[in-house]
């Protein structure tokens, strides 16, 4: 099982021993190929959105005053008016001014080039089409005065990687058997119309496994992409093109020609 992602790239023979194999082999395959996959996720996250995330919480550290919750209201030692923009996301961009109670406006957030603004008594946020959405602090459960200052955000940095590794590789591994799964069915019907092509006369359940095989390669572009920032043109396509591929001469290896006639 372990060196099955690579006699998959580089042996078409090893096909035949995939269409020999039960289905429960090829779902087993499948989770390895998804406990792979998260792995690489995991990695794609810790060298390319921790390192946003911690700046994030740093540039909120230090362009923030400290800020007091309590029944319901917002407070800064001086009450004055501060718009902050991240340093290198510029759609990221609010307001915050706890001495304004009154409402609102999309075209003030408009006008000022941000996305949301932190009143004294709520939280706005510009919505596409110019729809402002409210978020009443009057109606924030729990009554307790809460402080968010630098140490507000250092602590919430260090909690948030305690459970950003552990769920974003369940939420990899849960999209991953999702989305294959439906690829192998898709691959399962071209695999349908090449078998009836070749005469090959395989059964569903192998030509299953082969379309679940098949897609190893591009798994492994995709992992790739994932720890690479590269765009590559028409990828869908060629992806499948590149799994049909595999899926043709697998069939046409596990299915020997016909007897020439003497």
């Amino acid at each position: 099982m372990i060196l099955d992602p690579i006699n998959s790239i580089t042996s078409i023979n090893f096909y035949k021993k995939v269409a020999a194999q039960n289905l429960g082999r090829t779902f087993l395959y499948l989770t390895y190929l998804g406990f792979m996959f998260s792995i690489v996720f995991l990695v794609f996250l810790k060298a390319r959105v921790w390192p946003s995330l911690e700046q994030t919480s740093h540039w909120l550290e230090t362009s923030l005053p400290t800020i007091t919750y309590s029944k319901g209201r917002l407070s800064t030692p001086t009450n004055e008016k501060v718009t902050v923009r991240h340093p290198e996301i510029n759609e990221i961009a609010f307001t915050l001014d706890t001495g304004r109670v009154e409402p609102v406006t999309a075209q003030m957030m408009a006008d000022e080039k941000v996305s949301a603004y932190v009143a004294s008594n709520a939280l706005y946020i510009l919505q596409p089409g110019g729809r402002t959405e409210v978020y009443d602090f009057s109606k924030v459960p729990g009554a307790e005065t809460k402080v968010i200052d630098a140490n507000f955000f250092r602590e919430m940095t260090r909690e948030l990687g305690l459970v950003l590794y552990p769920f974003g590789f369940l939420v990899a591994f849960a999209l991953f058997a999702a989305w294959k799964l439906a690829a192998a069915l898709f691959y399962s019907l071209i695999a349908l119309l090449i078998n009836g092509v070749a005469e090959a006369g395989l059964a569903y359940k192998t030509l299953f496994s082969l379309s679940v095989y098949a897609q190893t390669l591009v798994i492994a572009v995709q992992c790739i992409l994932l720890l690479i920032p590269t765009q590559v043109p028409e990828f869908t396509l060629l992806a499948t093109v590149a799994t049909t591929a595999y899926l043709w001469l697998a069939i046409k290896k596990i299915v020997p020609p016909p007897p020439q006639a003497a």
